[in-house]
Parts: structure tokens; sequence; C-alpha cells
């Protein structure tokens, strides 16, 4: 005997990718270092790490500065610092000419 069951999909609860990333990343706190190298400002790390994390889109440095209030040398150091650390990753950006773009997202 087999036995079907039948969900009513006016009732049955949505479930995305945005759901599931955040019951896992839930049960890990963030990978923010906790002692910073030499000339690395443990507030200014967090902050950037947590724009990047609440960020729709990757980032440049000086987006991250400006939403930030931190000076565009400082998160440029700052975000440097975190995709060697393997918090953040860089993308590359390459327009028509010129050097390409850097740009920031948090890594999966």
């Amino acid at each position: 005997m087999i036995r079907t069951l039948v969900v009513d999909d006016d009732f049955a609860p949505r479930t995305d990718q945005a759901d599931v990333d955040a019951l896992f990343g839930a049960a890990r706190p963030p990978a923010v270092p906790r002692v910073p190298a030499k000339g690395h400002s443990a507030p200014a790390l967090a902050l950037l790490h947590q724009t990047l994390r609440t960020a729709p889109d990757a980032l440049s440095a000086a987006q991250a500065a400006e939403l930030t209030g931190v000076s565009r040398a400082t998160a440029q150091r700052c975000l440097s610092y975190l995709v060697r650390e393997g918090m953040v990753r860089l993308e590359l950006r390459y327009g028509a000419t010129g050097r390409p773009e850097h740009r920031y997202r948090i890594a999966p």
C-alpha cells in the first residue's frame, strides 16, 4: 500500500536559499579576527566585515569606505587583510581599458 501526502500550497511554508543560509550561518560565530595584525583596527575590521555581510552585491573599497565612514585607504588595507585571512573574497571587474576594479564579497 502506498500512501500519498497531499500538501495544501496555500499553507505550506516557503523556504529559499536565504533561509538555509541564515539557519546554518547562525550556528557559527562571525569570522572576525580576534587579534588583528599590526596597523589594523579591530573595530574597523569588524565594521567592514559586517558591511560586506549585509551588502546585496560585491563592493569596491571606496563604496565600503563610504558606507562605514572610514577612509578609503583604511578600507582598502582592512579589506586586503580580510582577503588574506580568507573571510572576504576578492573579485576583479574588468572594464574596457585600464586596471580592473577590485570588488569585495563575503567569503562563502
